[in-house]
Formats: structure tokens, C-alpha cells, sequence
């Protein structure tokens, strides 16, 4: 007999380890309201080929129960992640890549969007004898 696992096992996993969060539906649906769920929130390490050799870098990923999404969120959605599981906030990321494991359950590659600090002019920089030649 096949497993479930959608119902066996990512639903207990999503009852146990997940956060809520909140969806911006931007391209999945445009035009309609934003909308609170669940996931589970967590990062997990990449190994990264470069000319310099390899090295270690994260990436941030956000596993959801397929079923509990009836449009699930795209690339270029938005999720508001308010705190992980040791309640420390997280805020804003867009999904910058999705993929379903067949079994039940997808998972979003996150990539936080952090506001730009606003330029401040240096009241030293004198633009005088900076004359076009």
C-alpha cells in the first residue's frame, strides 16, 4: 500500500515545526488580497563551484503543504515571515524559485528583501575643477 505522505507525514511536520506567514500573491493571483498560512521556515547549506575553488553558502527556504495552498505562491511572490521558531523576525523575502517533490509538498527558495539605505551627500565632495576637458 502506498504512503500517503502529504497526509502521514507533512502534515504532522507542518503541525510541529511550522511558522505563519503571509502571502502577497503578486503573480499567482494579481490583483487579489494577501493571505495568512503556514510553513515551515528553515535554511539549508549549498556548495558553490567557483574559478577560486568551492565554498559554503545558504540559502533560505520555506517547505509548504501543496494542499493547503490552492494557488501555491510563484517566483516573484512575496511572503511576510513575522518570526521563525525561536521567534526571532525574519520580515520580507520574494520567492525567487519553487520546486514539488511529487510527494506533497513544495518548496520556496527565499531571498530577503532588505530596504536601501538612503545616500547621504558628503558636505566635504566640492564639485568646483571638475571641469569637462
Amino acid at each position: 500500500m502506498a504512503i500517503n505522505f502529504s497526509k502521514q507525514v507533512y502534515a504532522f511536520c507542518q503541525q510541529a515545526l511550522s511558522v505563519p506567514i503571509t502571502v502577497h500573491p503578486i503573480v499567482s493571483q494579481p490583483g487579489m488580497a494577501s493571505y495568512a498560512n503556514r510553513g515551515i521556515f528553515h535554511t539549508r547549506e549549498l556548495d558553490v563551484l567557483a574559478e577560486e575553488g568551492q565554498f559554503v553558502d545558504q540559502e533560505t527556504i520555506l517547505d509548504i503543504r501543496t494542499i493547503e495552498f490552492p494557488i501555491p505562491p510563484v517566483q516573484k511572490d512575496r511572503i511576510t515571515i513575522p518570526f521563525d521558531c525561536n521567534d526571532e523576525p525574519q520580515g520580507e523575502f520574494e520567492v525567487v524559485q519553487t520546486s514539488v517533490n511529487g510527494g506533497g509538498e513544495t518548496t520556496l527558495v527565499l531571498r530577503k528583501i532588505k530596504e536601501a539605505m538612503p545616500l547621504q551627500a558628503s558636505q566635504s565632495w566640492d564639485p568646483a575643477g571638475f571641469d569637462d576637458e
